[in-house]
């Protein structure tokens, strides 16, 4: 017999005691049971390795000063611990560091784990060290901290002295073995383990159904798509579809008692429910489970989940009742600020300290910032910011500013005066920090053509020590800076008015069906008998939807092509592949030249295509004049993998958008998540159709434009007038004339008035 035989029968021994288990309670409500499936080996301890641009260093650290910092977050998933640790760094120090009295420390949690001596040799050269870390000391939420302990001189030292500094690359690696832990089936841990904030990876959930899943269990899937979607928010979403198996990890079944994927038995269904098993063949992995009758009850159950996940708890709960919210009202995102008026900071930030800043060196404050996709920024000077800030005040140091950027790109500096100096306006502000520190009010614009749709503002607080050149000591002192919550952004002046289509308003905010954050008048389309990868990439979608929201969207509808003209006065979603099914042909084959592409197993037709030139005015939804489409078609046959994402006005209502997902084959429209999902290619999305080949991302436009919203008369008159500068002229001279002769008609009256007179 082979050595290796008695410890693979050892290692079977827990699990066939855990199958016998779960084999002689079937019917026991919550359970599930393998029906002639193997069992699989635990996972094994799982390698990640993570580098410090994934940790959110997107340069190089810098360490300055005698006592210079680095903070980066590493945090571990709740189903995994920690078993080893190994930190790979690179780095460079200055050349005039003296070897004995500088060093760096490496910390976990401020637990030392390494002190790094300098070498003479090696300063001012790249060097690598590996070094291992206690895994100990790891928990949940973790902070790796870098310091430099750095000395230029034995004397007397300015502390910030130019020469006091070391390079942490980005490309620095912290590699960690973790092993699954075994979690309790309780409701309460939810939406752990499926997803776990924790875990900065993008979301990769499987959703597991009978096999011809009906539209009402679509929809249930679609609103729990929408939920973990916007759970994931910026790390993406993904989610596979298996029908009649259960992948290996974790993943999300929906089951009625006629409609039960292989390898579960789940006892009596009475009506909707929700429960968490144990995966019946891998060990540490669980099942989410959406229960019902029919898919009616399953919707219940899902939308349950998603508006009542903190009254959960046990492993299996019944839904009773579920009283729906109000329907969203437009624009009202979560994470899109209001219009009509001034938006407090501190409604921007999740915790009042994101707003505060402390250390020997101060970090860069950061406000993510969402504005409405169609927001109607033409010949705007800009958006005003009412920026009221405090700091700790130093004396001699004439360079302290405040510098203020928008997504990376500086906008205006500001002068930080020294103690007892206000700010660039009278009026004060009660201090947030220490009764010391200085207050300073500033009045700002963003220039409007800076800002898109999801936009990050960035506060850096520069307050240098001044050095006066003569040997004195120095006390190092905690500085510290804030902006007030009470600092406003003010977007009132502002309306709602966008042309379309516009792919760019699709890929990164998912406008126009966003417009309504539960999706209210969004009606996806599927082909009468969906495969898995169109049903994926509905979820997938639907994933983005919610992510761009911060809500779930749980009023979205779900119909077949067959049944389309029902949703005529909604926006539409439409996917399709491959071979077209009769309904879908008919309809397609009605639109005909409406459509600007569509894409057919071995064939391919398109309108003549005007490549997108200038993102910048996709990206307001402003037109560059594009010129008049060309009559005509293209038609070419032939293999490989093809995707597009196509917008047009919808043929069954104007005023309404259509969007269609469309490849030529159903592994093609997975290039269409893939791109919606990664942060880099939704910007190469534009124009009103896109193809995607492999990585490649291509945009044109090939229809003219439609427009959505409302401005005011002399706004629309103005802004439609622009694009006519030989109208605009014509008018401008007809309006003369009519505004002389009316004057002159004046002049005569008043002429002939004072001649009567006269007589």
């Amino acid at each position: 017999m082979p050595p290796l035989l008695p410890k693979r029968i050892l290692w079977a021994l827990p699990l066939a005691l855990h199958a016998a288990f779960l084999n002689a309670s079937p019917d026991q409500p919550g359970t599930a049971a393998p029906v002639d499936t193997p069992q699989e080996r635990p996972p094994q301890i799982r390698q990640q390795q993570l580098d410090f641009k994934t940790l959110g260093a997107h340069q190089v650290l810098e360490l300055r000063g005698i006592d210079g910092n680095a903070h980066l977050p590493v945090n571990i998933r709740l189903d995994e611990v920690v078993t080893g640790a190994r930190l790979k760094l690179h780095y460079t120090l200055s050349p005039s560091l003296l070897p004995h009295l500088s060093h760096l420390k490496v910390y976990i949690n401020d637990e030392v784990q390494a002190v790094i001596t300098v070498s003479r040799e090696r300063l001012g050269t790249r060097q690598t060290l590996e070094l291992p870390l206690d895994p100990r000391f790891f928990t949940d939420y973790n902070r790796l901290r870098l310091q430099l302990i750095g000395h230029y001189t034995e004397e007397c030292e300015f502390p910030f002295h130019s020469s006091l500094w070391a390079h942490i690359g980005s490309d620095s690696t912290l590699e960690l073995s973790l092993q699954p832990l075994e979690l309790q089936n309780d409701l309460a841990i939810l939406p752990a383990p499926f997803f776990d904030e924790r875990d900065n990876r993008p979301l990769r959930l499987p959703f597991v159904f009978a096999p011809g899943p009906d539209l009402e269990t679509l929809r249930a899937a679609g609103s729990l798509a929408s939920w973990f979607g916007m759970l994931a928010a910026y790390r993406g979403n993904h989610f596979p579809v298996h029908l009649d198996q259960l992948p290996g990890g974790h993943a999300v079944v929906l089951a009625t008692p006629d409609k039960m994927p292989a390898g579960l038995k789940l006892g009596e269904i009475t009506g909707p429910g929700i429960a968490i098993i144990d995966h019946p063949r891998t060990r540490g992995a669980k099942l989410l489970l959406i229960l019902g009758r029919n898919g009616a009850d399953l919707k219940l159950a899902a939308d349950a989940l998603a508006l009542g996940k903190a009254a959960l708890s046990g492993s299996r709960v019944q839904v009773q009742k579920l009283d729906y919210p109000p329907r969203r009202a437009a624009y009202d995102a979560p994470l899109w600020l209001p219009v009509g008026r001034p938006v407090r900071f501190g409604e921007l930030v999740r915790f009042p300290s994101d707003l505060e800043t402390r250390g020997s060196q101060l970090a860069p404050l950061r406000i993510n910032a969402r504005l409405p996709p169609d927001l109607f920024t033409w010949q705007s000077r800009g958006i005003p910011i009412d920026l009221r800030y405090r700091y700790t005040p130093l004396h001699n140091s004439p360079d302290a500013h405040l510098s203020v950027s928008i997504n990376e790109q500086f906008i205006q500096a500001l002068h930080l005066p020294g103690s007892g100096k206000s700010g660039t306006a009278d009026r004060l502000v009660l201090p947030l920090l220490e009764d010391e520190d200085t207050q300073a009010r500033s009045d700002l614009r963003i220039p409007a053509f800076q800002v898109g749709s999801n936009n990050q503002l960035q506060f850096h607080f520069h307050l240098p020590p001044g050095d006066s050149g003569k040997c004195q000591t120095h006390r190092i002192t905690d500085l510290q800076a804030a902006i007030d919550p009470d600092s406003t952004l003010d977007l009132s002046q502002f309306h709602h008015y966008a042309a379309l289509p516009n792919l760019a308003l699709f890929a990164n905010s998912g406008f126009p069906f966003t417009k309504y954050a539960d999706l209210a008048e969004t009606t996806v389309v599927l082909p009468d008998t969906p495969r898995p990868g169109e049903i994926q990439l509905m979820l997938d979608t639907l994933g983005r939807l919610g992510a761009h929201t911060g809500t779930p969207g749980l009023r979205f509808g779900l119909l077949p092509v067959s049944r389309i003209q029902e949703a005529a006065d909604r926006d539409l979603l439409l996917i399709a592949s491959g071979d077209l099914d009769p309904a879908q042909q008919q309809i397609l084959q009605t639109w005909g030249q409406d459509l600007p592409a569509l894409l057919r197993q071995g064939e391919r037709s398109f309108a003549p295509l005007t490549r997108v030139q200038n993102a910048l005015y996709d990206w307001f939804g402003w037109q560059e004049s594009p010129p008049r489409p060309e009559a005509g078609r293209a038609i070419l046959s032939g293999g490989g993998t093809l995707a597009s994402i196509a917008g047009l006005e919808s043929p069954l209502q104007a005023g309404r958008s259509l969007v269609i997902l469309n490849g030529t084959q159903p592994e093609a429209l997975e290039l269409i998540g893939t791109a919606l999902n990664d942060s880099s290619r939704p910007t190469r999305i534009r124009g009103d159709l896109t193809f995607l080949r492999g990585d490649q991302v291509e945009s044109f436009r090939v229809q003219e434009p439609y427009y959505v919203g409302k401005l005011p008369w002399w706004n629309w008159l103005w802004f439609h007038l622009h694009r006519h500068p030989l109208l605009l002229a014509l008018a401008g001279i007809s309006l003369g004339l009519i505004l002389t002769l009316m004057a002159f008609a004046a002049l005569k009256r008043i002429t002939q008035r004072r001649l009567g007179q006269h007589d």
